[in-house]
């Protein structure tokens, strides 16, 4: 019982530091998430290895894939996810904040060295290596608990980025499952998903570079 209500505990302060990622107020607010995390696997007597921030059993087999699904979803998103999402919303995603990036290669350099740092790998720690297990701690391993978690794990993701407009969330959402469901099929190992979500956002980035998304 005290065990649950700990949980509990811990998952209102995750829906907290969302919260505060999504309205923007506090600069990098995943960083207390990280921290929150951190202190939760401490207490827990966990590593981030046994969450999945262990080398994967083939290197070159996962780099590969993450090249090829990142830049195969990107290009799906691009073309089909996303023009199908602002027709049903009625409302493009919001990427002003990205119009800076417009031919603007400094810019380029700081986001994509901001996207593998921040987005790429601290955002996988704790949104797929943290608060995916503890959802699934909650719910249960079966599969029908699996498959609620790695909801419950996109919906939270997507809603991070609240910044984008309710076609960005729900289009992060989906980017945030497909992650979930590269982590599992992984065997739980980070390193898939990491550098999947970096090829996404890199070739996200390159496309509003060039000029031609954004």
């Amino acid at each position: 019982m005290k065990s649950s209500l700990l949980l509990a505990l811990e998952l209102l302060l995750i829906l907290a530091g969302i919260a505060l990622i999504a309205t923007g107020i506090f600069p990098f607010a995943i960083l207390l998430l990280f921290v929150l995390a951190w202190i939760s696997i401490r207490l827990r007597h966990l590593h981030w290895r046994e969450l999945g921030l262990r080398k994967p059993a083939k290197t070159l087999l996962t780099i590969g894939l993450a090249l090829l699904i990142g830049c195969g979803y990107q290009a799906l998103d691009t073309a089909f996810i996303t023009p199908l999402l602002q027709r049903l919303t009625g409302e493009v995603i919001n990427l002003s904040q990205f119009v800076g990036l417009r031919g603007n290669l400094p810019a380029l350099i700081i986001s994509l060295l901001l996207t593998w740092s921040e987005a790429a790998f601290v955002e996988e720690m704790v949104f797929r290596g943290y608060i995916l297990n503890r959802l699934i701690d909650l719910l249960g391993e079966k599969r029908t608990s699996l498959a609620l978690a790695l909801l419950g794990n996109a919906v939270l993701f997507g809603l991070g980025h609240t910044y984008q407009g309710i076609t960005g969330v729900l289009d992060t959402a989906l980017a945030g499952l497909v992650l979930g469901l590269l982590y599992l099929l992984a065997r739980r190992n980070l390193w898939l998903p990491i550098l999947t979500h970096g090829v996404v956002d890199t070739t996200g980035f390159l496309l509003i570079f060039f000029g031609f998304v954004g």
